[in-house]
C-alpha cells in the first residue's frame, strides 16, 4: 500500500486525496444544510404557536358566544 503524509494525517489505501477530500466536504455540506433546516424549523416554530393560540382564542370566543346566545 502506498502512504501519503498530509499536513494532519497519513492516508493509505487505493482512494485518492482528492476523492477523499471531496467526500468530507459533501459531508460538511450534508451537515450545515441540515443545520439551516434545524434552525428555520425552530424559528418557524413560534409561527406555528402564534397560529395555534389564534385559533384557540377564536374558538373560545366562539363558544362564549354560543353560550350566551342559548
Amino acid at each position: 500500500m502506498k502512504y501519503l503524509q498530509t499536513t494532519a494525517e497519513v492516508e493509505r489505501g487505493i482512494l485518492t486525496s482528492r476523492y477523499k477530500r471531496e467526500i468530507k466536504y459533501q459531508s460538511q455540506q450534508v451537515r450545515a444544510a441540515s443545520l439551516a433546516r434545524t434552525k428555520s424549523m425552530i424559528l418557524n416554530q413560534s409561527n406555528l404557536e402564534s397560529q395555534t393560540g389564534t385559533i384557540l382564542r377564536v374558538a373560545l370566543f366562539l363558544a362564549v358566544i354560543l353560550m350566551i346566545t342559548f
